[in-house]
């Protein structure tokens, strides 16, 4: 009897630990600082008029658009920023930009082959929970800048890879159950998590990578974009000199 109690109390023990210790892992960016760049506004000079073409992605690359279309439009360095600008339909020459900008994310959300390990055998000593499972985000931002007649002026991509640490309570929730079942729970389940993406990821990375992501990337673009700004400026300067040069000529 006295055996049989202890068992019992063992396994109330075991699911406390489990539900206390083991439910979840919080978002860890493991480096979030080998993005971190200064924040740059302005940079002198007149600003320069953006528009920005439509959005033509996924939904997942969708939050990676707005981020950098909001990114921009709070820099001095631009200004009356545009969006879903077509050139055929504008009306208004005095809102004429200086640069057409196409912005294209491309993002692929994957797993790792760690995460068996972790799930098996690591359940042992709740892995999951104190680890994380791990992740990964390749995020390819693309740039296309045009001028308004069509002109491609410049090409820009600038690679991220974000590495994770994250377990979300229904997956560690599985690995936990084999202290109490068989061990092939932990198994087939760490297959899984090697193999499949947890989506519940996506949001408590966002939160932590916003600011990050969209000053890391414009860092890099906001100085090509100020020089395709510079170089169309000074052909539409050379076009109206020539202009004003013809109708001299005319006038005499």
């Amino acid at each position: 009897m006295s055996h049989a109690k202890s068992v019992a109390k063992l396994g109330v023990l075991l699911v406390w630990v489990a539900a206390s210790v083991g439910c979840s892992h919080p978002m860890q960016i493991k480096n979030l600082e080998m993005y971190a760049v200064p924040v740059l506004l302005g940079g002198g000079g007149e600003p320069t008029r953006i528009a920005i073409t439509p959005f033509s992605g996924t939904p997942d690359e969708l939050w990676y658009h707005n981020a950098l279309v909001s990114g921009l439009a709070r820099d001095p360095m631009f200004s009356n920023v545009q969006t879903d600008y077509i050139p055929r339909l504008a009306k208004n020459d005095e809102t004429k930009p200086d640069i057409l900008l196409s912005i294209k994310p491309r993002v692929n959300y994957r797993s790792s082959g760690w995460n068996f390990l972790i799930n098996w055998p690591g359940f042992l000593i709740f892995t999951p929970a104190w680890n994380g499972y791990v992740y990964r985000a390749d995020v390819m931002s693309v740039f296309q800048l045009q001028s308004v007649d069509g002109e491609t002026l410049d090409h820009l991509e600038v690679p991220m890879t974000y590495s994770m640490r994250h377990a979300d309570s229904d997956r560690t929730t599985v690995a936990e159950l084999s202290w109490f079942e068989v061990s092939s729970m932990a198994f087939f389940g760490g297959i899984y998590n090697a193999n499949v993406f947890d989506r519940d990821a996506i949001a408590p990375f966002h939160s932590q990578a916003k600011d990050n992501y969209a000053t890391y990337v414009l860092a890099q673009a906001r100085t090509r974009i100020r020089n395709a700004a510079t170089s169309v400026r000074a052909k539409r300067e050379q076009a109206a000199e020539v202009e004003a040069d013809d109708t001299e000529s005319v006038d005499e």
